[in-house]
């Protein structure tokens, strides 16, 4: 007997629809499985027998042939386990089934007909939203990841019999509503232990550029000695940003159920709160941009709608930071192997944090710098021009003196701080109606001069400050993005000089 399973696999972050096609038939026993499975899928068959054999099924014994459509996309993981049981269930006609063409099944089986969670159900259950016969099975370790899609119906279980019991009395009579992001928890910032800028003493011409960085979601750089609180400020700066719409909170929960490592045993959980990612300098280029056999999203896609901080920045690889440059500009990354191409959103917020020379003292006025100025000049030119180029804020961190050690804290609250940049994210929220910006670093050349409104004094001192730094094209349209920003957080509707002025001293940075 011919049966036909849906399901999905993952080609990226892409929920795309497969058919397990089982044909069970007299004659001598055997199994043949084709539609370019990988070895996951084609040892599948272990688990899967063994699992119905748990359930106090028997499917062999026939000559069995399961193909999974369409032939020509490869398959991967383990999902494909609970519909090539439903499938030889169906086909040997040990079970029945009502409306099985509206069921999607998607689950692991291991040895004794445990249902084990995948990841990428939260990109299958977007997938069905829309439609509103469809019903997902699913194990139970993937209940909270479906229930965030809103408008969908899905049927969980634990065990391979609790499920064959659910589908055979119905799985109408099962099916759960899922209740979407309104019903989740929200998280809060006070939910994380993030150091708040009250604590860090003096430092107050950094703070004002993270400000200014995480108001407008500028690409930032500091540059200081060891020990002057470079990765402190960083560390501050996801208490400064706004809460994630449910639009980005979906997002970015996709990409990290996307890359969850097989058997992950910990409960998922949706990304309330922006990621803050920060790879030690020993990453390759895949773990940063993605890639790899299975084609995972790399750090720069899971710090979507967030910080990628990269500390110590010199000592990261070359061509891994280079691999940055493209995502920095269009906000996504492609990745093209002969199976095909995927792509991936990386819409971050790129922070970066490095001493001025090898022994890192270039800059401390109390001790000397004992770096030849040859060995200065390498160590620097480890950071190309065009990563640098594409920096909008580029600030020197002085060596707090040893005097304000003891002195009572005043700083501003990351609170304080907070509100202010929200202020300036609503005033860009409501720039951006109707276009795909959401904030200033992501504004097309022609929007941002549009959007600056100068007047032709401010324009020209625009451009005789671009031509005395010598930027670019590129660097001088950053720095109307910049003042821009600045304009947006003292709540004015132009950027005048005093707001080019301040993005201009973001730039001027000089080792």
């Amino acid at each position: 007997m011919f049966r036909r399973i849906r399901s999905y696999c993952l080609l990226g972050i892409k929920a795309v629809p497969v058919n397990v096609e089982v044909d069970s038939s007299q004659g001598l026993p055997g199994f043949t499985l084709v539609g370019l499975p990988d070895n996951a899928v084609r040892e599948s068959r272990e688990r899967v027998v063994s699992a119905i054999r748990s359930a106090g099924k028997v499917v062999t014994g026939f000559r069995t042939t399961v193909n999974l459509s369409p032939a020509d996309l490869r398959k991967e993981g383990s999902a494909l386990d609970l519909p090539l049981a439903f499938g030889l269930l169906t086909a040997a006609e040990e079970i029945e089934a009502p409306d099985l063409e509206h069921l999607v099944f998607v689950g692991e089986l291991s040895l004794d007909g445990l249902l084990k969670p995948v990841r990428g159900v939260l990109s299958i259950a977007m997938s069905l939203s829309e439609k509103s016969k469809d019903i997902l099975v699913i194990p139970k370790g993937n209940e909270q990841e479906a229930s965030l899609v809103e408008g969908i119906r899905y049927v969980c279980a634990d065990t391979l019999m609790e499920c064959i019991e659910k589908i055979e009395a119905g799985a109408e009579n099962y099916a759960q509503h899922a209740s979407g992001l309104k019903e989740q928890m929200n998280l809060t910032h006070a939910d994380r232990d993030i150091p708040d800028f009250k604590n860090v003493v003096g430092m107050e011409g950094v703070k004002r550029a993270l400000e200014v960085a995480a108001a407008g979601a500028h690409n930032f750089l500091m540059v200081g000695s060891p020990g002057a609180g470079k990765t402190l400020c960083a560390k501050c700066l996801p208490g400064v940003l706004p809460e994630m719409t449910e639009l980005e909170i979906l997002e970015t929960t996709r990409i990290h159920s996307c890359a969850r490592s097989a058997g992950d045993s910990e409960e998922f959980k949706p990304v309330m709160i922006r990621p803050f990612r920060t790879p030690h300098h020993s990453a390759s280029m895949v773990s940063l941009v993605g890639g790899g056999t299975r084609l995972k999203p790399g750090e720069a896609s899971l710090a979507h709608n967030g910080v990628l901080f990269l500390d110590e920045l010199p000592e990261f690889n070359r061509s891994v930071l280079e691999a940055l440059r493209e995502p920095m500009e269009e906000g996504e990354i492609s990745i093209s192997r002969a199976s095909g191409t995927v792509t991936w959103p990386a819409r971050f917020m790129m922070g970066a944090a490095m001493n001025p020379c090898p022994c890192g003292y270039a800059m401390d006025p109390k001790r000397a710098c004992t770096c030849l100025p040859e060995a200065r000049k390498r160590y620097q030119e480890k950071i190309s021009g065009p990563l640098l180029d594409r920096i909008d804020i580029q600030v020197s961190v002085p060596p707090v003196e040893a005097s304000q050690f003891g002195r009572k804290s005043t700083a501003e609250s990351s609170a304080e701080i907070r509100k202010r940049i929200c202020s300036a994210r609503e005033i860009q929220r409501k720039r951006f109606e109707g276009t795909p910006f959401k904030t200033n670093a992501e504004m097309t050349s022609d929007f941002a001069k549009k959007s600056c409104k100068l007047s032709a004094e401010t324009e020209q001192f625009a451009i005789n400050a671009a031509d005395r730094m010598g930027l670019s094209a590129r660097g001088f349209y950053r720095l109307l993005k910049v003042g821009r920003t600045i304009a947006d957080l003292r709540k004015s509707d132009s950027v005048e000089i005093v707001d080019l002025s301040e993005a201009l001293r973001y730039r001027a940075f000089r080792s």
